[in-house]
């Protein structure tokens, strides 16, 4: 028998631990090396090759939904790591 119960309040949510609504948060590291990397690839400027970028865009992004997966502060952040990844890697791979 499952132990989980579905809120009675929607809200639920998308509130944090503390009872907060959380549905952004101030960008963390590795959403800033993605977006580095996307500005990069896009202006193909870069020193780097082209290969080299968008590899370590695809980590720190996928690094980022991994993050949210597991540690998110709510179901909404869990879910948005999970959607994140999973539009990613089709991306990329599908």
């Amino acid at each position: 028998m499952s132990s989980f119960r579905p809120p009675k309040d929607f809200s639920q949510f998308f509130k944090d631990p503390k009872g907060r609504i959380v549905i952004a948060q101030f960008p963390n590291g590795p959403l800033w090396i993605w977006l580095g990397a996307t500005i990069l690839e896009s202006l193909k400027i870069s020193f780097i090759p082209s290969f080299w970028i968008s590899t370590i865009g695809l980590l720190a992004i996928l690094y980022w939904a991994g993050l949210e997966i597991f540690q998110g502060v709510n179901g909404f952040r869990r879910c948005l790591g999970l959607l994140v990844a999973m539009i990613v890697l089709m991306n990329r791979f599908g």
